[in-house]
């Protein structure tokens, strides 16, 4: 299955400036994304090994504090777990910790396991048990600062949360930093119940590395380089744009303007030589129409006297078959010479109605009194050249009545544009005569004519293709030919 298949092809750019700025924009985007990823990678190791030296250090403190405790005789045990009950605040190498022992365990609802809680986990217990020995049922939990409870001697059958009471004992970490509460029993009767808040604990909550302010940043970033993005792309293609006007004007038979040699160095180049193509075939068009106009014109000359002289014939038969002769030879002078002067290129352009016009000519083709419809109700407007477009339809419709002996004109909706079909129910057209009507003075009853030349269906393809349309001729299914016009709206 291709790209294509894989894509919906409404969600394709269309446009070149569409194109361009899209893979500029994905391009930035992964870029943006990989290197948030690398980056949020390495923080993420150097805050790991950050984390590891602070909660080995903490570990180590909370197991010299209980290995202190472990070491007292027993004389002075009880009286100093008694002591306890009521909490104690115990520092050590700068370390801030809150002691208690309670006559059962405190509940108490935890953080969101995280890879870095597992960590510090990991390291307070390896830490601790280097200094004391295993532990049983050790038990280690992250408790947002908010909802850490503590038992007291007085009232330790009710889990005390005053925040004043806590933030005497405890020391507010002023941030997200959770507290880390450690609690193992001592015997059936007593637990002891630890309490420090974790440094730098914020990473345990999954938000230090990407916050909203990092999040913003990134955005800003992003969007900058976007528009930034969009800006140049617009600035360079600008010049293509243009370029692109200018060659359908070119290709319509109009005179397009000298374009300004600016931008890259390869947009010059192009504009350069496009401006030179266009001098060429402007120049090349007119010594054409010169050379055609002239000979056609030298031609009426000989073809007059020829006339003159083929009347003093006697023999009526020889005098009417050069006069045949003479006469279609004329007929296609003055086609050619039509073609010159009313040369569509010369016609400027304007709003035309094509249903108006198409009823008009149907009107008068009315008067030879063979059958003429059409479907035409609603406004059709395009820019053109009137004269060109009304010699377009005069000759498919004469066409159709002279060989098909009636006509009917449907207009058909297109997804841009519009299609007009010129509908008869003559013999109709083989595959090869499709193609040879075409060709200049080719007629299909193959015989002289002072009424068709062989010019008509070419010309009507030529206009058609200079409106940016087509021409192309189908069998009508029961006999019969359609001659569908296109012309983009």
């Amino acid at each position: 299955m291709t790209a294509k298949k894989l894509i919906p092809h409404w969600l394709v750019p269309k446009t070149f400036v569409a194109r361009m700025s899209s893979v500029l924009v994905i391009g930035i985007l992964f870029a943006q994304g990989l290197g948030s990823w690398i980056w949020l990678e390495q923080s993420k190791l150097s805050e790991r090994d950050e984390m590891t030296r602070v909660s080995k250090d903490l570990g180590s403190r909370i197991g010299k504090t209980l290995g202190f405790f472990d070491k007292l005789p027993n004389d002075y045990s009880y009286p100093v777990r008694d002591q306890l009950r009521d909490g104690y605040l115990y520092e050590w190498d700068g370390a801030r910790f809150f002691i208690s022992v309670n006559t059962r365990f405190v509940n108490l609802s935890p953080i969101a396991e995280s890879e870095f809680s597992q960590l510090v986990r990991k390291n307070l217990e390896s830490s601790m048990f280097a200094q004391v020995g295993r532990i049983d049922n050790l038990e280690i939990k992250f408790v947002d600062y908010d909802n850490v409870k503590i038992l007291t001697g007085t009232n330790y059958q009710n889990e005390s949360s005053s925040q004043i009471w806590k933030k005497f004992h405890l020391l507010d970490p002023g941030d997200e930093s959770p507290v880390a509460v450690i609690q193992f029993p001592l015997d059936e009767d007593d637990w002891v119940y630890l309490a420090a808040v974790v440094p730098k604990g914020d990473l345990l909550l999954n938000t230090g590395l990407l916050n909203g302010e990092r999040l913003l940043n990134h955005l800003a970033v992003t969007l900058t380089a976007i528009f930034l993005t969009l800006l140049i792309v617009r600035r360079l293609v600008s010049p293509l744009k243009l370029l692109s006007h200018q060659a359908d004007l070119l290709g319509k038979g109009r005179n397009p303007r000298k374009l300004e040699e600016k931008g890259s160095k390869e947009m010059v180049t192009t504009i350069r030589a496009f401006n030179l193509m266009a001098e060429r075939i402007q120049r090349f068009v007119s010594d054409r129409e010169h050379t055609f106009a002239a000979i056609s014109h030298d031609l009426r000359t000989p073809l007059t006297r020829a006339r003159l002289r083929v009347e003093e014939i006697e023999d009526d038969s020889l005098k009417e078959s050069l006069i045949e002769d003479l006469v279609y030879l004329e007929s296609m002078v003055k086609g050619s010479l039509q073609v010159m002067k009313e040369g569509v290129e010369h016609e400027n352009t304007e709003i035309i109605d094509l249903r108006e016009m198409l009823v008009t000519i149907l009107n008068k083709e009315k008067i030879l009194g063979l059958p003429i419809k059409h479907n035409l109700r609603r406004a059709i407007t395009m820019k053109g050249r009137p004269i060109a477009i009304q010699r377009l339809f005069s000759n498919l419709i004469n066409n159709a009545l002279s060989y098909g002996k009636g006509v009917e004109v449907k207009e058909k909706k297109h997804h841009n544009g519009i299609v007009i079909q010129i509908i008869d129910s003559g013999s109709g057209l083989s595959d090869a005569e499709k193609e040879n009507v075409f060709q200049p003075y080719y007629r299909l009853e193959h015989k002289l004519s002072k009424n068709h030349s062989g010019l008509g269906m070419g010309i009507a393809r030529n206009i058609a293709n200079i409106h940016g349309g087509e021409l192309e001729l189908k069998d009508r299914p029961g006999g019969g030919l359609i001659v569908e016009i296109y012309f983009p709206l």
